[in-house]
């Protein structure tokens, strides 16, 4: 049972509104949230913001708290984090409450009143904040296949799917050019064991994405390679051809499918 103790205005109910639309049980215990400051016009007070309290009653007990126990204000976006508390609380307001609804429930004081509207997330949707969110748990999920103390740590203290998705509004990449790079990464290939050394964060996954890219096409081609195919395959190496050439090659005399 949630009660609001004092009523947020429509900015306020909007701004958590996009932070617990982003939260899930799933995440890392000291994530944070990223805040485009784009997305509002209006100014936010942030200390009357921070002194509004919510009260949640369990069975046992009853308990209050802050919205956010942090909120970083940087130059095109915020950084929040939320208490690990509220995690399930707000979890379960993500998993069934869409965007929209969440703002109404923030802005009203009877959430009796509200008619629930279940969020419905469709695996085969276009909607690119999903397809970003895959992208950073597969690479969470490798990586902590080779980390036992998993911390998610970040370039410069950005969040992951933050700095993904504006790495491909400046691109002409998408979410899904990463997943074979990601998959060759934490093969057992000896280079990807290499690569592996200083590629532990989103930020450097973009960064060296060209060589990732092009190692895990390397790779699955190089599969098709006879003896035959290595064979003109090192004579044009010699000939000063760079990999995709030599690829190329061999593709047009029937080695690589």
């Amino acid at each position: 049972m949630y009660t609001f103790i004092e009523k947020l205005n429509k900015t306020e109910a909007k701004f958590l509104a996009q932070v617990v639309s982003q939260v899930e049980m799933s995440d890392a215990k000291f994530k944070c949230y990223i805040i485009n400051k784009r997305d509002f016009t209006d100014e936010l007070n942030f200390a009357e913001f921070l002194s509004k309290t919510l009260e949640i009653k369990e069975e046992d007990c009853v308990f209050y708290t802050s919205y956010f126990t942090t909120l970083e204000i940087q130059h095109d976006f915020f950084r929040v984090f939320i208490s690990e508390k509220l995690k399930p609380y707000f979890a379960n307001l993500s998993k069934n409450y869409d965007i929209n609804s969440l703002e109404a429930i923030f802005t009203k004081e009877d959430t009796n009143a509200l008619v629930k509207k279940t969020k419905v997330l469709d695996p085969k949707s276009d909607d690119l904040n999903l397809k970003i969110k895959r992208v950073v748990n597969f690479f969470d999920q490798e990586r902590k296949k080779l980390q036992r103390n998993f911390i998610r740590k970040e370039h410069r203290n950005m969040d992951a799917e933050y700095m993904l998705r504006l790495h491909l509004k400046e691109t002409n990449r998408t979410p899904e050019m990463f997943f074979d790079a990601i998959r060759w990464l934490f093969s057992n290939n000896p280079k990807a064991a290499f690569h592996r050394d200083y590629i532990m964060n989103i930020a450097k996954l973009i960064e060296h994405y060209n060589t990732l890219e092009h190692q895990a096409m390397h790779s699955k081609e190089a599969v098709e390679f006879n003896e035959e195919a290595q064979t003109w395959a090192n004579i044009y190496k010699k000939q000063g051809m760079n990999d995709a050439e030599i690829i190329e090659k061999l593709r047009e005399a029937g080695f690589v499918k």
